[in-house]
């Protein structure tokens, strides 16, 4: 609970009470989950061994997957498409397919949808944001192979946000 604004600890409370929903959903909750965390600084669920969970909030949104293998997910709202944001954060192939469409709703949905995909991988892999997110997905835009891992996205209209889970490369349900 270490973020400054209570909305953003709201949206945290609400990721655990997903957490625990989950655990109880797939019968397999005993306790509240205890988390630890690895070298690398991804936290894990310590009195649940066996289980590998992400946790992913943004205004509004809060978002929740556990599974029996390496996962991670990132929810975003869309916002206004900011030119420099996907400079910063995009290689040249994905800033090019990105700043191709000339309507700015599609490139922010693109974009957004794009930024999920990079920090669901950044999550699962464990490294967070401390790697170039320019380098995360190098050569593999939407509709290329992946390698060692699978990517799920969806845009939900209603609420206007972008959900990624990343896993490893086996098969995964395409519903989120």
């Amino acid at each position: 609970m270490g973020y400054r604004s209570q909305s953003d600890r709201k949206l945290c409370a609400v990721a655990y009470m997903l957490l625990v929903y989950a655990l109880k959903n797939e019968g397999v909750f005993n306790a509240l989950p205890e988390f630890g965390y690895r070298a690398d600084g991804k936290p894990f669920l310590s009195n649940y061994p066996d289980i590998c969970f992400s946790i992913s909030h943004c205004r509004d949104v809060a978002a929740c997957i556990i599974s029996d293998v390496e996962v991670g997910v990132d929810v975003e709202r869309v916002n206004e498409y900011d030119d420099e944001l996907a400079r910063a954060v995009c290689n040249d192939d994905e800033y090019r397919w990105i700043a191709g469409s000339p309507d700015s709703d599609i490139r922010a949905r693109t974009f957004t949808g794009l930024w999920t995909r990079k920090e669901s991988v950044a999550k699962w892999r464990g490294t967070g944001l401390a790697c170039d997110p320019r380098e995360i997905l190098r050569g593999e835009l939407p509709d290329m192979p992946d390698k060692g891992f699978h990517i799920a996205s969806l845009y939900y209209q209603p609420g206007n946000f972008c959900i990624s889970v990343c896993r490893n490369n086996n098969i995964m349900e395409t519903g989120l």
